[in-house]
């Protein structure tokens, strides 16, 4: 065994060691963000102290059929109470 077969060893090791810690990085990441990234919702009638929160990918949902709009101040607000818009108004 050369010096040059040791130095591509090491290579492709340190090359497997990389590809494994940006996968538990990526999987991380994802993770994190699937399961704690939410905002605050508030009601149509605007009281502040009942903001519920709600996550991103509900507050996707919504906003496509209608359900959420920004108000004057930027804050997220329902257009609707009781149950959910079922299609988009358009």
């Amino acid at each position: 065994m050369t010096s040059k077969d040791v130095v591509l060893a090491m290579t492709k090791k340190t090359k497997i060691i990389a590809f494994c810690v940006l996968v538990v990085l990526g999987t991380a990441l994802l993770a994190y963000g699937v399961l704690f990234h939410s905002t605050n919702v508030l009601p149509q009638q605007g009281d502040e102290s009942a903001a519920i929160a709600k996550s991103e990918p509900a507050l996707i949902k919504e906003a496509s059929v209608g359900g959420v709009t920004r108000d004057e101040s930027g804050k997220i607000k329902q257009t609707y109470t009781g149950k959910a818009p079922a299609a988009c108004p358009t």
